[in-house]
């Protein structure tokens, strides 16, 4: 194990905090349940987290200091730089190559759509500590293609990379950034101009792909004072003959049943978070499961689940071999499991036949 000399203070930054509240924005609707005066909130019935504070000290220490090597994945798990560049740039559209962690290039509708880019080295506020990478992502910042959309499903540092997106302003000043309600305006410090801010079920369109906004279980926060002032939500993205679901960050509850997969769903392709998923105790309301990740997937009616949020960091105490083996053997009649290696890329009618 390799103790860095501030993980302590930060992680003091990670454990405390309170949020000043929602009331005063313009986006605020009392009239809705994930609204509150003090910030949003998981839909009903959504499990609650059990944290006890010595047993989450340890987790959290334990994620700032520990730093395991590639020895950790499995075998095979990272594709080649020049074979995954050269696949990359031959993709057909629809497509999606996996960069890592729930970064995808999505190809559909004659758009290349980023889902929440992160590039750095680290999930962390700071380059000197915290979770630390296990392998590059399988494409780098100035490899992409022109970006047409950057899909954002919540502000946690794996998910909202402030450093690439500043970058990714600088190269695509154009895109079209889609965020959950009260992102746009750090989006719009990085760089951005062509924001769009939505709660849960709105939707927006960019050339021939719509866009939905769907709930999430999940929570927000990057430090001390801005606890769930911001929402995390998933995203259904619907071009051609292909309708991709990514989830964002999530746990499992009654909303998918009961509203979310009547509203919006069936989808094709589910985009499911099968990482980060131990200890349960306090891991449960917030990431599913490799098994509960299948389980939202066939509630939303798809015939394709595909692994992400895995393999990437070492953000919960199951390693991703763990995380592999669980999926590949979780019963899933009717869907067919795909774990990608980092860097490849999959034509989407192979992933949804």
């Amino acid at each position: 194990m390799k103790i860095h000399v501030n993980a302590l203070a930060f992680m003091g930054f990670a454990l405390t905090g309170s949020s000043s509240g929602i009331a005063g924005e313009a986006f605020f609707d009392a009239a809705k349940y994930h609204h509150t005066a003090d910030g949003f909130r998981n839909p009903p019935g959504s499990p609650d987290r059990d944290v006890k504070p010595l047993r989450f000290i340890k987790f959290i220490y334990g994620r700032l200091t520990e730093e395991p090597g590639p020895e950790i994945l499995p075998e095979g798990h990272l594709v080649p730089r020049a074979e995954a560049l050269a696949a990359a740039s031959a993709a057909p559209n629809p497509s999606l190559t996996w960069i890592g962690h729930a970064s995808f290039l999505i190809r559909i509708g004659g758009l290349n759509i980023l889902t929440d880019p992160f590039f750095s080295e680290r999930a962390s506020p700071t380059s000197l500590f915290g979770p630390k990478r296990y392998a590059p992502p399988g494409l780098g910042l100035k490899d992409l293609p022109k970006i047409d959309v950057i899909v954002i499903s919540h502000n946690h540092y794996d998910s909202f990379d402030a450093p690439a997106l500043e970058q990714l302003a600088k190269d695509h000043p154009k895109a079209r950034v889609l965020v959950p309600l009260g992102l746009a305006e750090p989006v719009g410090e990085a760089g951005f101009t062509n924001v769009r801010q939505m709660d849960w079920y709105e939707t927006d369109r960019v050339g021939g792909v719509s866009f939905q906004a769907t709930p999430a279980i999940h929570r927000s926060n990057r430090g001390l004072f801005d606890i769930n002032k911001s929402l995390w939500a998933g995203f259904v993205i619907s071009g051609g003959k292909r309708r991709l679901w990514f989830a964002g960050d999530t746990g499992i509850g009654p909303i998918y049943e009961k509203q979310v997969a009547p509203r919006v769903g069936p989808v094709d392709i589910a985009l499911v978070p099968i990482g980060a998923f131990l200890p349960r105790d306090f891991m449960a309301p917030v990431h599913t499961s490799p098994e509960e990740a299948l389980e939202i997937a066939r509630i939303m009616g798809a015939r394709t689940a595909i692994g992400m949020h895995w393999g990437t960091l070492p953000l919960g105490e199951d390693s991703p071999k763990l995380g592999k083996q669980r999926f590949l053997a979780a019963p899933a009649a009717g869907i067919e499991k795909i774990l990608m290696r980092i860097g490849e890329t999959r034509g989407l009618g192979d992933a949804a036949n």
